[in-house]
Parts: structure tokens; C-alpha cells; sequence
């Protein structure tokens, strides 16, 4: 349940209870003054027919008043008159009020209608009773009047209330609204968004919590920076001591390779006999096996090309090579143009996964076609590599050479993904492309 709901449904239960209140408290009021009103109609008619009978005496015989009397009454309000005339017994009744049009449900009849009235008043004349008179409360016209009233008032209660409810709801609403745009700040910076700001707002309950949360994204903008500026350091650092140890394998074993194969020849020339040409000539096979081992070992550890040559060079270079050492498989390099030069290590890390990926390709997925594509957008370098080949398997593990790519990826900021394609196998890589 949302604050809103929360506050608009606390605010409708005390209303509801303001109207129960308000409507028990005229209900007791309405209950007095129906009963006040029921028995001065009550009076009322008991005068009126002691003064209709005493101004009948005298003008009347005395045997025709009980006849004549219903004539001479008109019923006040609030009250019904009878009159049982001893010599037949029957009861006839004057007229009175119309009865009310509006009707009144039987529950609030029953709320307000006071306890039930009944006066007999017998009537003597000449000393011999000529019958009597039965004067009963009638409370209709009342009970009707305060019906409606209470009808009116209940419904100028809800409008009220509905109007106020409506007024407070807009109110929370507008009130509310900064509430709003923080939350879907906060969403962003989750998201990893550190871009927006929320910036001042007129509302002083709401303004420091603004403020907060944009010096919050001001703090985890300044700490991503940090971060990758630190995991640049990191993997300029570790290029910068795999080009040192490539740079003394060239330096130092290069030299010595050299001059061993050097030696042996010598010695194999010079040999006294047979046997001690041989062993010469098994020394300089070894000599150039380190070579070459020597020579693959500076080729992963620093690519000479990266950072000497244009990045659109070394990789179409890369590619044809590919294409000249591997015949049967057909490798295709697609380059936006105007690519602009990017920094070292992200120049070497394309490369790096172009060479995972294409050997990936060869060793596992016995791929007839390769295809590589590479361009930028205003905030990343993109790199893709499908291929033809057999898929990967669903139980599939990232091997040495894509898990250590994964991770430099990550150090600079970027993404790697690894997808079916149809045919085929998809590596989607993405890494930040840095300003400057």
C-alpha cells in the first residue's frame, strides 16, 4: 500500500467516523424533539376538545354532543382523536393533517420514534358519562420531517467529505510528486545511472532529502571514477611487466639462443668424428625449439605491433596472417571507417580478444567462417566475432585464455558475452571508450 492510499484511508476512516458521529449525535437530538413535539400535540388536543365540549354545552343537547363532536374537532398536528360515543360504541375519528408523502425506512422510524401516547378522556354531561374521547400521538409528520433532514445533512456530510478527501488527495498528489522523482533517482543509481541530479526543490520537508541523494550520486560517480582509474593503473601496470619480461626474453635469451646455435654449428663443423656432429647438431635443434618457444612466449606476452602501429593495421594484419596459416577457414575483418585511435591497453585488449576468439574458433568450433566486426559509439568500443562452427556445448566452462580475457575486460570497465548463434557461436565484447 502506498503512503498515499495510506494517509487517504486514514483520513476516510476518521471522516466515517465523523459522520457516525455527527449522525448519532442529531439522532438523539431528533429522538427529543419528535418526543417534545408528539406530546405538545398530545396537550393540545386535549384542550381542544375540553374547550369543543364546553362550548358545546348549553348550545347542543346534551344526547347530540357525542354525535356532533367529530364534526366540531379538526386534529392538530402531531396527534389522533377518537370519539366512542356510549350509545353505539363506534368510534369516529375528525379530520386531520394529510398523511406525509415521503416515506421513512422502518429503521429510522424505529431509531426515533418516542414510546407510543394514549389519553382517554371521558366525557360527563348532566351527570351521566356520554362516552369518551381517546387522544393517541402520532409522531408521522415529524418522524418524516427529520427523515429528510437527516437525509440532507448525511448527504451534504459525504459531499463534504468526498470534496475533502478529493482536495487532500491532489494535495498529496503535488505534494507528493518530488517523492517520485527521488525514488526513480535512486532507481537509477542502482541501475548504475550516475549521471542525473535531482537538483533543488521548493519543498523544504523534501529538499534535504534531494540534496542527499544527489551528493550520494556525486559520491558513487567520484568512487566509479576512482575504480577505473585504478583498474586502468592495474592493467597498465601488468602490461607494463609483461612488456618488461618480453622485453628481457628478447634482450637476454634472444642473445644467448643465438650464440648457442652459433657454437653448435661451429662444433658440428669442427667435429673429429660422426657421433660428435650429431650431438652438435641436436644441440642447435634445441637451441631453435627455445627459439621458437622463446618467440610464441613474446608474442603472448606483448604483440610487438600493439602501440607501435595503427590499430586498424595490426588487426588486418593479424587477420591475413590468419587467413594465409589457415586456408581451409575463411576469416572476413570489418572495420567502421574513421575508427579514431584508442589507448593502449584497450588497443591491446581488442587485439587480445580478437586473438581469443578467432583461436577458439579454429581449436573448438572447427568453424569454415569467421567473421569479425569492430566500430565505436559515442561511449564504447564494440567488437563482435560470429562464426560457422559446431556451437557451444550446454555444459560449457570458460576456458584459461577466455577467463582471463573476461577479467581484463572487466578491469577496464567493459563487458564480455558469449551467445548461441544460428549457426554458430557469437562473442559480443564491449569495453569504454575513454575522452581525449
Amino acid at each position: 500500500m502506498t503512503l498515499r492510499t495510506r494517509i487517504l484511508t486514514v483520513i476516510l476512516i476518521v471522516q466515517l467516523g465523523l459522520i457516525a458521529l455527527l449522525a448519532l449525535g442529531s439522532l438523539d437530538r431528533l429522538r427529543r424533539d419528535i418526543a417534545t413535539e408528539t406530546r405538545m400535540g398530545a396537550d393540545t388536543a386535549r384542550n381542544l376538545v375540553l374547550a369543543t365540549i364546553g362550548t358545546m354545552q348549553g348550545a347542543v343537547p346534551p344526547d347530540r354532543i357525542m354525535a356532533l363532536l367529530p364534526e366540531r374537532l379538526t386534529e392538530p398536528r402531531h396527534a389522533r382523536i377518537g370519539v366512542v360515543d356510549a350509545l353505539d360504541g363506534t368510534l369516529r375519528q375528525p379530520a386531520g393533517p394529510p398523511d406525509p408523502d415521503l416515506r421513512v425506512p422502518a429503521f429510522f422510524a424505529a431509531l426515533v420514534a418516542p414510546p407510543p401516547q394514549e389519553t382517554r378522556l371521558p366525557v360527563v354531561i348532566a351527570g351521566r358519562p356520554r362516552g369518551y374521547v381517546l387522544i393517541t400521538g402520532d409522531p408521522a409528520q415529524e418522524i418524516a420531517r427529520a427523515w429528510r433532514d437527516m437525509r440532507d445533512l448525511m448527504a451534504l456530510a459525504v459531499a463534504a467529505a468526498a470534496l475533502q478527501a478529493g482536495l487532500i488527495a491532489a494535495a498529496l498528489s503535488q505534494g507528493l510528486r518530488p517523492v517520485a522523482t527521488i525514488g526513480a533517482r535512486l532507481s537509477d543509481l542502482a541501475r548504475g545511472d550516475l549521471s542525473g541530479r535531482i537538483g533543488p526543490l521548493p519543498h523544504p520537508d523534501l529538499a534535504p532529502l534531494a540534496a542527499h541523494a544527489d551528493r550520494l550520486a556525486d559520491a558513487l560517480e567520484q568512487a566509479r571514477t576512482e575504480r577505473t582509474r585504478l583498474q586502468h593503473q592495474i592493467v597498465a601496470r601488468a602490461d607494463a611487466e609483461r612488456k618488461a619480461i618480453a622485453r628481457d626474453l628478447h634482450d637476454e635469451m634472444g642473445p644467448c639462443l643465438f650464440g648457442l646455435r652459433v657454437e653448435a654449428d661451429a662444433l658440428r663443423e669442427a667435429a673429429p668424428d660422426p657421433a660428435t656432429a650429431t650431438s652438435a647438431a641436436q644441440i642447435a635443434a634445441i637451441a631453435e625449439q627455445i627459439a621458437r618457444v622463446n618467440r610464441a612466449l613474446l608474442d603472448d606476452l606483448r604483440p610487438m605491433a600493439v602501440g607501435q602501429l595503427p590499430l586498424a593495421t595490426v588487426l588486418g594484419d593479424y587477420v591475413a596472417d590468419l587467413n594465409r596459416r589457415w586456408p581451409d577457414t575463411s576469416f572476413a575483418l570489418d572495420m567502421a571507417a574513421g575508427l579514431p585511435e584508442p589507448d593502449e591497453a584497450t588497443a591491446l585488449t581488442l587485439f587480445r580478444i580478437l586473438q581469443e576468439g578467432t583461436t577458439n574458433a579454429l581449436r573448438h568450433a572447427q568453424a569454415g567462417r569467421v567473421r569479425i566486426r569492430l566500430w565505436t559509439d559515442p561511449a564504447h568500443w564494440r567488437m563482435v566475432l560470429a562464426d560457422d562452427g559446431t556451437g557451444m556445448a550446454p555444459d560449457r566452462r570458460d576456458g584459461t585464455g577466455l577467463t582471463g580475457m573476461r577479467e581484463r575486460i572487466t578491469l577496464l570497465g567493459g563487458t564480455l558475452r558469449i551467445e548461441p548463434a544460428a549457426p554458430g557461436t557469437r562473442l559480443v565484447a564491449e569495453l569504454p571508450r575513454l575522452p581525449g
